[in-house]
This record gives structure tokens, sequence and C-alpha cells, in this order.
């Protein structure tokens, strides 16, 4: 079998995925036998039960017996799924980028390899069609930087038969033969009838992908590029002016941030395209948890968190919200809120906001808080995650002030601030 990828050469480490699958540990054994330097990376997802487990224990074995060292994290992707809001395909798929982001971030490998071949590419073209797809979907893919595909040419017949001559072992995910999933049922029922009158139709295909890719070349030269800071993705209102190909162009590359750009609908990309049109403020909520809204003169997107019931007494200390965390302590010069420690009544708590919420503003009068921050023009993506302390539903300290019942005076002694950590 002749393998015309070689796109692992110029790495050093590389982290192979494997799942314990065919391709998987084919391609393992591959890598080994070229002599490149290997790493297996393995994924326990939680979702099969002992089959799951035994998948992992078979990649821990047979990079044992080739002489590679296996790295393996263990996930829960139902509670992910379900936190987020997302099919437990996706959750699985976010869960294993996340910890091969990590290996890559902590140099622990310098790219990772997946054994995506060419049938696989075959049958998203096609899923990517038939589900009305724009030109991200009919993209070659495998562009994420540091990851690399070996197995890109390679169909599957030759991979089992790869496998045979190798003796490789695996494992056959029950589910992979079940034709209630749309990729299985184009694999098994109709895939064969197209190769049976079109028996060149990957090629066809593959050359629609080049196509495609050489267009998006051009959409990213022209296009206006998102920014992105502490996971926010930002996409400038200009951007969205643009002539409708790449105003598209430049959401669906703000979405990619996500890990999902491919399967963006046109519908979503409008929706956001939309937004330069409204309110401040103005919000969509897309797939996988992702939401954008509308801040003056951009757009911001981030991956909404499930709200937490978490509070904690108020009281000097470090608090977590996520992967936030913040201080109360006392007050030093620069810090940009200062109150009365004492003044906090007995019951004060640091939460998130709640409805009902209001403040007493230090100048006179009451608001609900989402009044408050919205004359404050505090963004809403930072509404829900970043906590107040509060008594009751009074409000006392904020993000950006503090009620008028906490303020300093000249009798104060404890003078604090509520600050996020760094």
């Amino acid at each position: 079998m002749a393998f015309e990828h070689k796109d692992w050469q110029p790495y050093g480490k590389i982290g192979v995925a494997v799942s314990g699958g065919k391709d998987s540990m084919c391609l393992l054994h591959y890598l080994v036998q070229s002599g490149a330097d290997v790493v297996a990376l393995t994924v326990e997802h939680g979702i099969r039960g002992e089959a799951s487990v035994l998948d992992a224990a078979l990649v821990r074995d047979y990079a044992a017996g080739l002489g590679v060292p296996c790295l393996e994290r263990a996930v829960d992707a139902p509670a992910y799924a379900a936190r987020h809001h997302v099919g437990l395909e996706e959750a699985a798929r976010e869960l294993r980028h996340a910890f091969f982001a990590e290996m890559l971030r902590d140099g622990v490998v310098d790219a990772i390899a997946t054994a995506h071949h060419l049938d696989d590419q075959t049958e998203s073209t096609l899923l990517n069609i038939l589900r009305g797809t724009g030109l991200n979907g009919l993209s070659e893919g495998g562009k994420r930087p540091h990851y690399v595909r070996p197995f890109a040419g390679v169909t599957r017949s030759q991979i089992e038969g790869y496998a045979e001559a190798y003796s490789v072992p695996y494992r056959e995910d029950a589910t992979n033969r079940d034709t209630a999933y749309s990729r299985n049922y184009l694999r098994w029922e109709v895939l064969p009838k197209i190769e049976a009158k079109f028996p060149q139709y990957r090629d066809s295909l593959a050359r629609l992908r080049q196509i495609a890719d050489e267009q998006l070349d051009l959409l990213d030269s022209l296009a206006i590029a998102p920014e992105v800071a502490d996971g926010v993705v930002y996409l400038s209102i200009a951007a969205l002016a643009q002539h409708p190909a790449l105003a598209k162009h430049s959401v669906a590359s703000a979405l990619y941030h996500f890990d999902y750009g491919v399967d963006v609908e046109s519908k979503h990309l409008e929706a956001v395209i939309s937004l330069s049109d409204g309110r401040n403020n103005g919000l969509i909520c897309l797939p996988h948890g992702v939401v954008a809204a509308k801040e003056y003169d951009r757009v911001a997107f981030w991956r909404q968190e499930a709200p937490t019931a978490t509070q904690y007494p108020a009281q000097e200390g470090t608090f977590a919200f996520g992967n936030r965390h913040y201080r109360l302590r006392p007050y030093r010069e620069g810090d940009p809120l200062r109150f009365d420690l004492d003044k906090l009544p007995e019951g004060t708590v640091v939460r998130l906001r709640r409805t009902g919420d209001v403040i007493e503003k230090f100048g006179g009068g009451t608001k609900s808080l989402g009044d408050y921050y919205t004359d404050k023009k505090v963004p809403l993506r930072l509404r829900d995650v970043v906590p107040v302390v509060a008594c009751g539903k009074q409000v006392l300290v904020c993000s950006v002030d503090i009620a008028r019942t906490v303020g300093v005076d000249p009798s104060t002694t404890h003078i604090y601030t509520f600050v996020e950590e760094d």
C-alpha cells in the first residue's frame, strides 16, 4: 500500500490519536514502522461502558508491545453534552480535541496524527452536500495547525488489507453498522450503489474539494479576519458589511475557532450578519452552545457556560466560578472598587446574578441589575459569569460599582475590594 501523504515528517514527536478501532490502530503501527517518534493518545469517553474501557486497554497494551508510550484521558462525555446542550458525538469530539490541544500546548507532542482516510473525506463531503453546505463543507479540511492525516489518500479497503497483512489487532464498535446513523446509512446503503454506477466518484469528489480549497484561499485573502482574546472571538461590524460572500466567510472563520465552522448552516451566518443592523447587545444563540452578540462596533462570539448555583459566604478569600477566580481582599491603591467590609449585612454571599437582582445606586435610587449593566455598557457575555456580592436580591458589589449602603466613609476601618485574579 502506498502512502503519499508524508505531512507528519517535518514534525518531531507525533501524538497518534488512537481509539482502538481498525483505522487508528493501523495508523499507529504504520508510523512506528516508518520510524516516526510517536506517543499514543487515547480518550475513554464514558459512553459505551465496559466496551469503552476495553478499547482503551487494547490501545495501552498494543502501544506497549510496539515500545510506544501511551497517554490516556478519561472524560464524561454524557455529562458534558448535558451541560453544554450538545449531542453526544459532538461532546466526545470536543473533549477529545481539548485533550489533544493540551498535549500540543504543553509541548508533549509537536503534532497530532489522526486516521482520517479517503473514504471518510468522501462520506463527509456527501453528507455536507445533503445538509446544504457552503464551501467550508466541501473543503479538503484537516488544515488545523499541527494536525496531520497520513492516511488522507488511502481507502478503507486498503486499511483493511494493511490490518490483515500486519496482524494489527482492533476492536469493532457495534454502532458502526447501525444504519440509523446518517454516516452509516450512507456508507452501507448508498455508496455501494453509487460506486457500482460511478466507480470514480471518490476522485470526482476529491477534485471538488480541491476547487473549494482554492476558492477558500481566495476568500481568506480578501475577507476581514476575526480576532481572539481570552477565549472570546471578535468580528468587526465592518467585516459584516462586506460582499455577502466575504461577510459569510468572516463569520464562518469566527465560528471555526469553536471547532464547528464546517457544520454551520447558512441561516446561522445570515443571523450573525443581521446583528450589524440591530441594537447594541442584540444576541443570537448558535449551535453547540455558542452565542453571538453585538457590542457596539463589533460582534463577540463565546461559548455559553451552564449557570451554577454555587455561592460562598462573603468573607476574605478566593472564589471559583468556572475557569475564573475572584478574590475578596483588603483594598490596594489602584484597585477599581472599594467598599466597607463591616457594612455587609449578615447572610451576604458571593454568587452569580439572579433574576430580580437590584442595586441601590451610589448616587441614589434603585435599579435592576440588568438595566444598570446596560447603563454601564457591561457586555452580555460577562453579565452571567462575573459574580456579585449580594444579600438576598440586594446587590452590594458588582463588577462596575458598589451600592450606596456599603460606601467608605471617615469611620471605615476595613476597606476591601472584590477583583478577578489573573
